[in-house]
């Protein structure tokens, strides 16, 4: 896909991609499924993802992921004729995980841009990013318990980081639990909410302000960023040592005269 321009908003393309200087936004684009995540969807945004890595292409300074049709996503589509064949579920749990590794090795930061609902799937693919920004009325839940399933990509773990055992236990074993976006702002689970409407340009313009930052500094502080969490404090300085010294390291080869040259 072109990445230099959007991507046609056709029904059939489930995903679409826009770049604007050293920002790209990958919006869900299944509206009419409240942007249900179908196997087309998650295979598309893991292969997007992957390539924005700079596998094929120059990295972006930073990514925002969002939904068409003022929603985030309404997590996995069960109504996908074959929701209920076990293999076929066990190819998009694949493309599922294989999302959030791409996202956790991503050299960018990510930032989502929630609206309307981030229930069970959408809300592990929000709280995957390392800032959400959303609109104060937005919604968040797991419903997973209640459809004969258990959460399965990291919402009850980011949950206890962010916001605290508590949160987690409603969120996850409270019937029909839906938690607004400025409850979870202050709890710790939602970095920034703004009026209803206004989450993805607010989104955009933060991630154009971190994409104008050094890409080696920014690789590096996503890296400490998500690796230090769950190190105890010794453990943390040891990671924050090593970016240290690496960016240090960077910044004296770029200062230093080339070899052999002399002012």
């Amino acid at each position: 896909m072109n990445l230099s321009e959007t991507a046609p908003a056709a029904e059939q393309d489930p995903l679409l991609v826009e770049r604007s200087g050293r920002v790209v936004t990958l919006t869900l684009h299944r509206p009419h499924r409240r942007n249900a995540m179908s196997t087309a969807m998650l295979a598309q945004l893991a292969e997007e993802i992957n390539h924005l890595t700079g596998r094929q292409g120059t990295p972006p300074g930073a990514l925002v992921l969002t939904g068409a049709g003022g929603t985030f996503s309404s997590g996995a589509d069960t109504g996908e004729p074959d929701w209920h064949d076990l293999s076929r579920r066990a190819v998009r749990r694949a493309h599922f995980r294989t999302v959030f590794a791409a996202l956790h090795e991503a050299p960018f930061p990510v930032i989502a841009a929630v609206e309307g609902y981030a229930l069970g799937g959408g809300l592990e693919l929000a709280l995957a990013c390392d800032l959400v920004v959303a609109g104060e009325g937005a919604l968040f839940g797991l419903p997973e318990l209640g459809v004969g399933a258990v959460p399965g990509g990291g919402a009850v773990h980011s949950l206890l980081r962010r916001a605290g055992r508590g949160v987690a236990a409603r969120m996850l074993l409270i019937p029909g639990e839906r938690l607004r976006a400025d409850e979870l702002a202050r709890l710790g689970a939602v970095e920034r909410t703004v009026p209803d409407g206004d989450a993805l340009a607010e989104a955009q313009a933060v991630a154009a302000a971190v994409a104008a930052g050094d890409p080696a500094l920014l690789a590096a502080g996503v890296r400490l960023l998500r690796d230090s969490g769950h190190l105890d404090r010794t453990a943390a300085l040891g990671v924050e040592n090593g970016y240290w010294w690496q960016a240090a390291s960077t910044a004296h080869r770029e200062s230093s005269p080339p070899s052999g040259r002399h002012s």
